[in-house]
């Protein structure tokens, strides 16, 4: 049994993946209304070159996550993958504690500490990054478009995992049945700051100016806004010895070119009115420059123009 908790865009498609594929798949959703469009629809997803396949709900549960801490007790599962946003990480930890959890733990969210800080309150779990490059979009509560293949990362166990070695193996290969580039990785916080960097450039700016990423390479002062955030965040990144590659710049405008017509989740987030990971993004680099004692002031500036656009929320 593998639990996937949260139904956002990459929940949907791994989900959806995964039990298309065979897996017995257990999905825990926020809310009632979702887990009953899902239960009633199956998952809805749109490949990138337009076909449409429909998972039904044969090989996936459907539980509403404020049932879990009872539900587990009943039937824990194998492995766990956490597919929520950065901001609910607090909520999850809260979840899990609760029900006690013991087994392997693949986080998949955006910035820095988050695994940290789940290993410290879920002291008999294994907790490990993954990193993916999957491009998703969710379009309703039970449909998702999966608008470019990616790769996914998963951290490599210790020798003494026993355990966790195990699930990994079966993880990885249930991953590439699903349709997912998949390895595990030792050099994973490195992926984890790549990732982070391309994140704190490219998010907040399709954020700010709504366009696509492929827009932001289409006007020299996008592109010197761009240059600045790359700099500070190199200069961080030197500062508290975090490797990159040395071509990482052309990594991100590599990234713009391949994802030109996507829009960043944290782009679509505004367009939306929802809250953005910004917190986890740019306050990430934010923080560690404080650390560091180094400045940043563009990712400071870019920062509170994202969390202002959702100051009527607040009021």
């Amino acid at each position: 049994m593998i639990d996937v908790i949260g139904a956002g865009a990459l929940g949907l498609l791994y989900g959806g993946q995964l039990a298309a594929s065979g897996e017995s798949v257990r999905l825990w959703v926020r809310t009632e209304e979702q887990a009953s469009e899902l239960v009633r629809n199956g998952i809805h997803i749109t490949d990138p070159k337009g076909q449409v396949s429909k998972v039904q709900v044969s090989n996936l549960q459907i539980d509403v996550i404020n049932r879990f801490e009872e539900i587990w007790q009943k039937h824990p599962g194998n492995l766990l993958m956490i597919m929520t946003k950065q901001g609910a990480i607090n909520d999850v930890i809260e979840v899990l504690t609760s029900a006690d959890v013991d087994i392997p733990i693949y986080c998949f969210q955006n910035g820095t500490g988050h695994t940290r800080k789940m290993a410290t309150a879920l002291p008999k779990a294994t907790v490990f990054a993954a990193v993916t490059t999957e491009g998703a979009k969710r379009t309703s509560k039970y449909e998702v478009i999966r608008a470019g293949y990616g790769e996914t990362l998963l951290e490599s166990c210790k020798e003494e995992q026993t355990k966790a070695i195990n699930v990994m193996l079966y993880f990885t290969e249930a991953l590439l049945k699903a349709g997912f580039t998949t390895k595990s990785s030792n050099e994973i916080d490195k992926l984890v700051y790549r990732k982070l960097m391309i994140n704190a450039i490219i998010n907040p700016l399709t954020s700010i100016w709504r366009i696509t990423n492929g827009e932001l390479l289409h006007h020299s002062y996008r592109l010197q806004t761009m240059k600045q955030l790359y700099v500070e965040a190199a200069r961080v990144y030197d500062a508290l010895s975090i490797p990159y590659d040395a071509d990482l710049w052309e990594q991100v405008i590599q990234v713009c070119r391949s994802t030109a017509s996507n829009r960043s989740s944290m782009c679509t987030d505004v367009m939306n009115g929802k809250a953005t990971e910004i917190d986890a993004i740019n306050g990430s680099i934010i923080a560690m420059a404080k650390e560091a004692g180094v400045a940043a002031p563009g990712h400071e500036l870019v920062y509170k123009l994202v969390q202002g656009m959702l100051i009527e929320e607040e009021v």
